[in-house]
C-alpha cells in the first residue's frame, strides 16, 4: 500500500482550461497524493471551481507545445488541461509519481501480495503488474 503523507511536490501559477474557450487562473499544487488547482480569488467571482485530482487515478499525462507556455493534459475520467511555465518539471513529476513501477511507499521485507486480473501474485508495491502492465489502484 502506498503511504500519503501530503507533501508538496511541486507548485506553480497555472491557467487551468475548462473548456476550449474558457480558462481559469490560480495555483496549481502537486502532492504525493492529488494535483489540486485553486481558482484565484477573480475567477471565482465568476463561479470558476477548484479542481483536485486524486494521483490514482491518472490514467495517462501528456506535454503538448503552445504558443508560450507547453500545455500538461492528465486524463483521469477526463482531460484537464494546465498551461505553466515549468510544463516540463510538473510533467516530469507526474510521470516519476503515477507511473514509476514501485510505490514509494517504505520498503519492507514482509510486504503483502495482491492477486492481479491476470492471475499472478504481486508485490504490493508494485504500482503496475510486471506480466500484465495493469494499473493497482491504491487505497
Amino acid at each position: 500500500m502506498q503511504v500519503c503523507t501530503e507533501t508538496t511536490l511541486f507548485m506553480q501559477k497555472a491557467i487551468y482550461y475548462v473548456s476550449r474557450f474558457i480558462a481559469a487562473r490560480g495555483v496549481l499544487e502537486m502532492t504525493d497524493c492529488r494535483l489540486n488547482f485553486q481558482v484565484s480569488n477573480l475567477d471565482s467571482s465568476f463561479g470558476m471551481r477548484s479542481v483536485s485530482i486524486d494521483l490514482a487515478t491518472v490514467d495517462d499525462v501528456r506535454i503538448e507545445g503552445g504558443d508560450l507556455h507547453p500545455r500538461v493534459i492528465i486524463c483521469s475520467g477526463k482531460e484537464y488541461e494546465f498551461v505553466l511555465p515549468k510544463a516540463q518539471e510538473l510533467y516530469d513529476q507526474l510521470k516519476k509519481q503515477c507511473f514509476s513501477s514501485v510505490s514509494s511507499g517504505p520498503a519492507d521485507n514482509e510486504s503483502s501480495s495482491i492477486i492481479c486480473g491476470c492471475g499472478h501474485s504481486v508485490s504490493e508495491r508494485y504500482n503496475f503488474c510486471p506480466w500484465c502492465g495493469s494499473k493497482f489502484l491504491k487505497t
